[in-house]
């Protein structure tokens, strides 16, 4: 089966364990969308989507919507997701700019742009 995983949303959050929003195409055929990037302190993981309902003690209790049957299957889609994660943050990496003026004036005239090292 061929995975693709796809990062829809960074979630930029300092208290918050979920990272990232995700999908997977499975094979071109199949989508699963909502899949969560979580970091606690257990690690970094796919948590699968999922809905919640209140069970007869009045206890907010979870259940996947899509799940893999297989720990091979679980595997996989975890690492597609995370390797896309990865690759995600690598390009929103923002550039380190440094704009220097010349020296013997103390800022340039209002039409002339000062240099930028990169």
């Amino acid at each position: 089966m061929k995975l693709h995983a796809q990062i829809n949303r960074l979630i930029d959050k300092q208290d918050s364990q979920v990272k990232a929003i995700a999908s997977v195409s499975l094979d071109g055929l199949f989508a699963v969308h909502g899949i969560r990037v979580i970091e606690n302190s257990s690690g970094r993981f796919a948590n699968m989507p999922s809905t919640s309902y209140t069970d007869h003690n009045g206890e907010t209790k979870y259940s996947d919507t899509f799940h893999p049957i297989t720990k091979e299957a679980r595997e996989a889609i975890n690492r597609a997701v995370l390797t896309a994660y990865d690759q995600k943050l690598a390009q929103t990496q923002t550039a380190n700019i440094e704009v220097r003026q010349d020296s013997a004036r103390e800022s340039p005239p209002p039409d002339e742009t000062p240099d930028i090292v990169l």
